[in-house]
């Protein structure tokens, strides 16, 4: 505007008006060619105005995007401090720094002072690093600006981890576990032929329970299969003094005595006890043997009618209890038993031996009563 001014006054100064000099007389081309350049400076000064106040409205919107993208971008990116915590802590956490900020400069003038404040929590998501076996990390977060000191905790420097060491445990079993181990060992010890370590093994079941008779059984057996038949018998016979009813003792010592070419001894022993027939027919039937071999014809018959009575179906029984009454002189008792015996027997030999017999039993009852 002040260029508009200025050419005005020009004018005043000359006497003249625009237009004058057409009026005047003047030439045609004077005119036109003396109002150009000012012309031309009246739009390069409308130009400049409005590239000046477009440029003023385009700064002012830059300048405030820009300050709303850089308060965005320093709440995103902040730095943080990490620091490794000792080996022996087994979890992830965030520790918040505290922050001190400077208080507004108050209205009277005073000096400004620092005040140690805490930051309100915002919500954050932490993504912790996996760590190897115990090693862990704490994390302190400060946030360092201009107006704010950052104090940092630190935690002890961790100690150098220590190698693994082997504890031993005494585990308390109680006595039926040490007992199965035990013969378990003796049966593994035995197959492998270590006879010897077996024979430790079953003797170390009966310090735990003398009462257990098939470690007595087993023991006895290894004992007399190595051609210790006496230290067999002991055990046997000790098992016997803590419980007379173990008979399946009673009846194993008698074989090893029959076998030992003892049969007396062995039957005296069986004579003993008298356990249940149906139970024990072995009992009986090895008794009954043993008193044939020794021709003691009572306890043979006494146990074969035992065995009859138990097992009724069993002709062997019968012919047993047949020869034992033969020999007694019970001859009716004998015809009988023989009877019973061919009827459930099928084996020709002594079918033929049974018929004989019979033949043999009537004779003597046709001269005894002639």
């Amino acid at each position: 505007m002040s260029i508009l001014n200025k050419v005005l006054k020009d004018l005043d100064k000359r006497g003249q008006k625009p237009g004058e000099a057409e009026r005047s007389g003047g030439s045609a081309v004077a005119g036109p060619s003396s109002r150009l350049p000012w012309m031309i400076a009246i739009a390069a000064v409308v130009l400049l105005v409005v590239a000046l106040i477009a440029g003023y409205v385009s700064w002012t919107y830059w300048a405030g995007d820009s300050r709303s993208l850089d308060a965005k971008s320093d709440e995103k990116s902040q730095p943080r401090l990490v620091q490794q915590a000792p080996s022996s802590q087994k979890s992830d956490f965030v520790r918040p720094a505290t922050m001190t900020e400077p208080q507004p400069k108050p209205s009277d003038g005073s000096t400004q002072q620092k005040a140690s404040v805490k930051p309100e929590p915002q919500p954050a998501s932490v993504e912790a690093e996996p760590v190897k076996e115990a090693d862990t990390a704490t994390q302190t977060v400060s946030e360092p600006t201009p107006q704010m000191e950052a104090q940092t905790e630190v935690d002890p420097e961790p100690e150098p981890a220590s190698e693994p060491t082997l504890v031993k445990k005494s585990v308390q079993l109680s006595p039926q576990q040490l007992i199965e181990r035990e013969i378990t060992a003796a049966h593994e010890t035995a197959e492998k032929g270590l006879l010897s370590e077996s024979a430790k093994h079953w003797q170390r079941v009966l310090s735990i329970d003398p009462n257990h008779i098939e470690a007595r059984r087993q023991l006895a057996a290894l004992q007399f299969g190595r051609n210790r038949w006496q230290d067999a018998l002991q055990v046997l016979t000790a098992g016997l003094e803590l419980n007379p009813k173990a008979h399946e003792l009673r009846l194993l010592a008698a074989k090893m005595l029959q076998k030992r070419e003892q049969p007396q001894l062995a039957l005296t022993l069986l004579q003993q006890a008298q356990p249940q027939v149906s139970d024990h027919l072995e009992y009986y039937r090895l008794k009954a043997q043993l008193a044939q071999q020794l021709n003691q014809w009572g306890v043979m018959a006494q146990s074969y009618k035992a065995l009859t009575e138990a097992q009724p179906t069993q002709g062997r029984w019968w012919l047993g209890q047949a020869i034992a009454q033969q020999q007694l002189g019970e001859t009716e008792n004998a015809v009988d038993a023989f009877k019973r015996a061919r009827k459930l027997i099928q084996h020709a030999p002594t079918l033929d031996f049974i018929e004989q017999q019979l033949n043999l039993l009537v004779e003597q009852d046709e001269a005894t009563s002639s």
